[in-house]
């Protein structure tokens, strides 16, 4: 079995060709789409010619509805692509995200449901010397690639590029790239 990862960072035209050109690539036999696992009923709806973006799905804490998570879906929405594209080839398709419950975890509950660290204090206090990798991988590969901005990059890169070529192994490639560079090493 192959697995495809199609890493997509923006809700945007450019995004969503290439994962339909890779999808009809690639052929899957079940798409999986980012969002609440708790919300697979629903995505029969996007079958329904009636349903035109924009649509979102809402989640909400019943008890506290100001506590609430979205998940937005535009014409121009990779992940709307690939859920029309999966109905029109009757493939399965599933969310493949937490349920929407962990979403809607407040800070203070989760800290006090976890589990708590066997690390001391000045290990926790540690700085860690790859943050800036795990918080903007993208902007490390911009950077990489010569850009100063990461927006532009995705731009070039994805969003404007019109040659029919698929982006998405390059950008794996990368990305393991990235997590080599930050794994720890072996017995450390």
């Amino acid at each position: 079995m192959t697995v495809s990862v199609l890493g997509i960072r923006h809700h945007g035209p450019g995004s969503a060709r290439s994962v339909v050109a890779e999808l009809e690539r690639v052929r899957p036999a079940i798409v999986l789409i980012e969002g609440p696992s708790d919300a697979d009923p629903l995505l029969g709806l996007a079958e329904d010619p009636g349903m035109v973006p924009p649509v979102a799905l809402l989640a909400y804490d019943t008890a506290t509805p100001r506590i609430s998570a979205f998940w937005p879906f535009a014409v121009f929405s990779p992940e709307w692509q690939a859920l029309r594209w999966a109905a029109a080839h009757e493939v399965p398709v599933r969310f493949c995200d937490l349920p929407a419950g962990a979403f809607l975890t407040t800070p203070r509950a989760r800290k006090s449901d976890e589990p708590q660290s066997e690390t001391t204090e000045d290990e926790d206090e540690r700085p860690d010397p790859f943050q800036h990798v795990r918080d903007d991988p993208i902007g490390m590969l911009a950077t990489a690639a010569g850009y100063d901005d990461p927006e532009r990059w995705w731009d070039d890169v994805i969003e404007a590029r019109l040659d029919g070529q698929s982006p998405f192994e390059a950008l794996s490639e990368a990305m393991a790239e990235l997590r080599d560079e930050i794994a720890p090493a072996p017995g450390g």
